[in-house]
């Protein structure tokens, strides 16, 4: 498949893009400027492209989305015909200016939930909420990856999870997402009490 990192210029993409890197896939990483997805993908390294979102997200089969909460509805926005009838994989959080162990958007649901809402037509998951971009980077390493979304496409989407080398874990359906993208204010509190930058969750009896 040809996966798209859109905003994947910042540490998150990357690490995304570094264990992509690991799969059969085809890699791109997405930006507003093209001068940075470009050096976004050297730093990559690899066979990782450099594209604007836009010519991203018409080349893809499925979208990673990585951008913050702030430019999360004009990037909708703008490419909501080009994604319509692709697969979506957002893993927007959306921490509140005010307190970044709180989550708050514009409508109350979660942001995945307005994901689909702005694109129609496509298959929206929530996904990648509980791993820290460290781990990521750490290709060695698994762990759990927590997806909601809906039956269709989600096969595809679990096994692109377990092709990074991570353990699938699957959440149900995209109703639940507001709790995954609230695991990440979870995190960040216990990384905070404990002086740590990398807890993650695991979840037994699956």
């Amino acid at each position: 498949m040809k996966i798209a990192i859109l905003g994947g210029t910042g540490k998150l993409g990357l690490s995304f893009a570094r264990r992509l890197q690991q799969t059969p896939h085809e890699v791109a990483i997405g930006s507003r400027d093209i001068s940075k997805a470009e050096q976004a993908a050297r730093k990559a390294g690899g066979a990782v492209l450099g594209m604007t979102n836009s010519d991203a997200a018409r080349w893809c089969d499925v979208a990673l989305v990585s951008v913050p909460y702030d430019g999360h509805d004009s990037l909708f926005e703008n490419l909501k015909d080009v994604l319509r009838g692709k697969i979506i994989i957002d893993a927007t959080v959306p921490i509140a200016p005010e307190n970044i162990f709180q989550i708050k958007t514009v409508s109350g649901k979660s942001a995945a939930e307005e994901t689909a809402a702005i694109v129609s037509g496509a298959n929206v998951f929530a996904a990648f909420h509980t791993i820290s971009h460290r781990v990521l980077r750490q290709v060695e390493v698994s762990h759990d990856v927590l997806v909601a979304g809906g039956a269709t496409g989600k096969a595809e989407v679990l096994d692109l999870i377990r092709s990074m080398g991570l353990r699938a874990i699957n959440a149900g359906q995209l109703q639940i997402a507001g709790h995954l993208e609230r695991m990440t204010a979870l995190l960040l509190s216990i990384n905070n009490s404990n002086n740590i930058k990398e807890s993650g969750i695991k979840i037994t009896g699956v």
